[in-house]
């Protein structure tokens, strides 16, 4: 038997064991797809007309990084200008003791730029840290939730459900709001 012909009957077996056919038959009836039920803990669009959210943890040998997003979800433009407010939460959603900086050793952080937002856009941030024991007498230091702002000087801070394991090190470091995607030429 040649390659393709092996690779051809592989995949009929493979289609066939997985509940499909080539030949034309009834078509199984699919299960119904359950509707999204309204969510009753925040509205699509808070009031001051952003969102923000975590994207997943990238952790590679004890560095962690970790994305942010705020996006204008209003309908009007969005001045952003800085670092995000960040703050970290053990899981009674009690603030932990840690120094927030900006940028760190992990990743340049080329500084605050003024940016507008217009409704639809995105901004993002990075938190960086890493997950080293550096005082053994000490216990680490793991937050269950982040509190973001907009900005370091206040705003409605948003909720983010997410590991933060610092170890003893008690350090985060964040960069400033940036535009998602290429820059715009001025």
């Amino acid at each position: 038997m040649t390659r393709t012909a092996l690779a051809a009957a592989l995949a009929v077996t493979a289609l066939a064991g997985a509940g499909c056919s080539s030949a034309s038959g009834p078509k199984a009836q699919s299960e119904p797809k359950p509707t999204a039920k309204p969510s009753r803990t925040a509205p699509a669009c808070p009031e001051d007309g952003v969102v923000i959210k975590g994207l997943p943890v990238n952790a590679a040998m004890g560095t962690r990084a970790m994305g942010i997003t705020l996006t204008n979800c209003g309908t009007r433009p969005y001045k952003i200008n800085g670092y995000p407010g960040v703050r970290v939460l053990d899981e009674h959603r009690k603030p932990l003791d840690v120094k927030i900086a900006h940028g760190s050793d992990i990743v340049d952080d080329v500084g605050p730029e003024p940016l507008t937002l217009k409704p639809g856009e995105h901004a993002t941030a990075v938190l960086m840290w890493r997950n080293r024991v550096t005082n053994v007498t000490g216990g680490a230091v793991n937050g269950a939730y982040l509190a973001l702002t907009p900005a370091e000087d206040g705003g409605r801070p948003q909720t983010v459900r997410e590991l933060v394991d610092l170890g003893s090190t008690g350090r985060l470091g964040v960069t400033a709001w940036h535009r998602e995607g290429p820059k715009p030429r001025r």
